[in-house]
């Protein structure tokens, strides 16, 4: 796992072990509908998904620019021969 992931999947945990306390399951969502409890799953995935995506983003921003590099070097090296 990259590291960003790894944090994100971190800090998503964390923000859901309040609601493991209370000793609530996803059973009781159906029951308690009506109280915005769907709607605060359906946020909380778009959260994950979002988080995930930037990580993702991120990690590939970071091997293009470290790829990029690598060619200058080699063509730096090239240039020096």
């Amino acid at each position: 796992m990259t590291k960003p992931l790894l944090q994100s999947l971190v800090f998503a945990l964390l923000a859901f072990a309040p609601a493991s306390q209370a000793h609530a399951h996803w059973g009781h969502v159906g029951e308690l509908a009506g109280h915005g409890h769907a709607i605060a799953i359906g946020v909380a995935a778009a959260a994950a998904a979002l988080a995930a995506a930037l990580a993702r983003a991120k990690a590939q921003e970071r091997k293009a620019r470290k790829n990029e590099e690598d060619a200058e070097e080699l063509e730096a090296e090239g240039e020096a021969a």
